[in-house]
This record gives structure tokens, sequence and C-alpha cells, in this order.
């Protein structure tokens, strides 16, 4: 159950409204390992339409949580564009049914219960497929939502990144900007005066142009680590904030396994943690000796074992049989 103390300190803390990005990954090893792992073929999913049914309620649930605790803006990246041929034609034939689930009823009526705003960014990306192209077609529906959808100041967002490919983004921003327009960028820019306030305002122009809202500068993402593999997998939200003012989270294990406490724990670390951390040219007067010997002893430690490296390839291994028994 939402913790209503803790959603309003969060609230306090971040008066802007506290935005995260996450990519949430491994979600077919999600439906498998907790539906179909005592399966004779764990590993195949026979029936997608139930699979998407049970990644929707899975999805829902986990942005309650975010809601719950006093989050405002969620960016989700649902889909990559490599989702539509990097596992052949059958999977871009299966998930295009599947992501209309994210503007069908039963999310409509999760949107109205959590007074929340749908956006959808990337769909540029599959506009430039043929028309024929179902991948096409779906985008053009996401499109109609959105252009039909009751939008309001003042509500939760929720922005979803299906297929986003930033490098055309921003080509087709940039050729929709009028001479004028462009100049008066410019001049923006030659009046900022420094760095800071250059940097918010271009991401304020920009972040309103794409996501068609306005939302902070992101405060953290959340990934998983289940493979061992640190990517980052929200293209669009990253190139916009150009990752600066960003905690990096990962899990363990797939994102939609994330419990309340977990999320929990985690917002309390971004919002409330002491980082040790110095805005000094050095760190003086933050370290004593004895602290500088016992943080050398433990990086000491950790280097002298290749496998604390984070980002190396993990894997479940079965235990050997003993040849003995």
């Amino acid at each position: 159950m939402a913790d209503a103390v803790f959603a309003a300190r969060i609230r306090e803390r971040y008066p802007e409204g506290l935005t995260g990005i996450f990519a949430i990954g491994a979600t077919r090893r999600t439906y498998i390992l907790e539906q179909n792992r005592h399966a004779a073929n764990p590993g195949y999913i026979e029936d997608f339409a139930a699979h998407g049914a049970w990644l929707m309620e899975r999805y829902f649930r986990f942005i309650g949580q975010f809601y719950g605790l006093g989050g405002q803006h969620m960016i989700i990246t649902a889909l990559s564009f490599r989702s539509f041929f990097e596992r052949g034609p059958d999977y871009a034939r299966v998930v295009v049914p599947e992501a209309l689930r994210l503007i069908d009823e039963q999310a409509q009526a999760y949107y109205h219960a959590f007074e929340a705003d749908p956006y959808f960014i990337g769909i540029d990306t599959l506009l430039t497929l043929p028309p024929s192209s179902p991948v096409h077609e779906m985008a053009e529906r996401f499109a109609d939502f959105q252009r039909s959808w009751p939008y309001a100041s003042g509500r939760r967002t929720l922005i979803w990144e299906i297929a986003s490919m930033p490098l055309l983004t921003l080509w087709q921003l940039f050729a929709r900007l009028t001479p004028e327009e462009r100049a008066a960028i410019d001049a923006e820019i030659a009046a900022a005066g420094e760095l800071e306030a250059l940097y918010h305002l271009l991401y304020r122009r920009f972040a309103r142009e794409i996501y068609g809202t306005d939302v902070p500068v992101p405060h953290f993402y959340l990934g998983t680590n289940m493979s061992g593999d640190l990517k980052t997998r929200a293209p669009l939200p990253l190139a916009l904030s150009g990752g600066d003012y960003l905690r990096l989270f990962y899990t363990p294990y797939p994102t939609l396994f994330m419990t309340e406490q977990a999320m929990k724990v985690m917002l309390a670390d971004l919002a409330f943690g002491e980082r040790f951390h110095s805005v000094k040219r050095d760190y003086d007067g933050r370290y004593t000796p004895e602290l500088a010997q016992a943080e050398y002893e433990r990086i000491m430690t950790l280097s002298a074992d290749p496998e604390t490296t984070l980002g190396l390839a993990r894997r479940v291994e079965l235990p050997a049989l003993d040849e003995d028994a």
C-alpha cells in the first residue's frame, strides 16, 4: 500500500515533480519465469495475447507504485526500433497488437484512475515506413489517440517511448523550424550568459516540442542489470537531457519484479541520501586520515578481484553434477 507520508515528503523535495526514466527490460523473461517456468519448454510463449494482457497488469502495477510514492512524471521505454527487425518479422507481427494495448479501454481506465496524461514519443520513426505497413498503421493510431485525448494541466505525466531514433526526431524538429524561429533560438542562446542557463533553455524548448508537454529534467534512470550488461535503453530522453543531473539505478533482476519497498528505498536514497561529494576544487575537509585509509583498503580489495567490475556478462549456471555420487 502506498505510503502517503513518504509521498508527501517526495512532493515537497521535488516541487517541480519527481521525474524518472524507466527502461523496463526482460519482459519476455519476466513472463517466462513467473508463468512458464514449470512447462516442458519454459522459453516457448504459446499465447502472446495472454502474455500481453499479463504484462499490462504488471506495467500498471509498477506505474502505480511510482505514483503512489510521490512520483509525478514517468518516461517508460516500451519498445526499441531494433525490436522491429532484430527479432525477426514474426516478432514484429506479434508486437503490434500487444503494443496497442497501451491505448485500449483498460489502459485508458488506468490513465483516468492515476490522473495521468499519456503521451507517445518516437513514433515518428515508424511513420517513415510505408503506409501499408502494420507498424506504420500502429504509429498512426497512437498519433490519433494523442490528438483525441482530453489533456489537462496539473495531471501526472506518463510518456511511452516507442521505437525512438533521436537523430531522426531532432532532424525533423530542426527541419520544421522557420528562419524566424531559428533566429529567435540563436538570440536566446546568445543572451543566455552562462552554461547552466543555456542548458535549461535548450532543454525546456526542445523537450516540450518532442514530449508535447513540459517535463522537468529527469532526476533518475532505472534500468535492469539482470545479465550484467549495463545498457542505457532510453534513447530520446537521454539525448534530450544529455544524461546530466541524472542518477542511474539498476535492478539485478527484470524491472517488473521490483517491489514497492525496493522502489521506496531507491527513491529515499535519491531524495534524502547523503552523497560523498564535493563542489570545491578538491575534497578539503571531507576526509580524515582514518576515512582515507579505510576507503583505500576497500578500493584495493575490489580492484584485486576482476569479477567486481560492473557490466560483466552474468548468467545462472546449474550446479555441477557430483560424478562420485
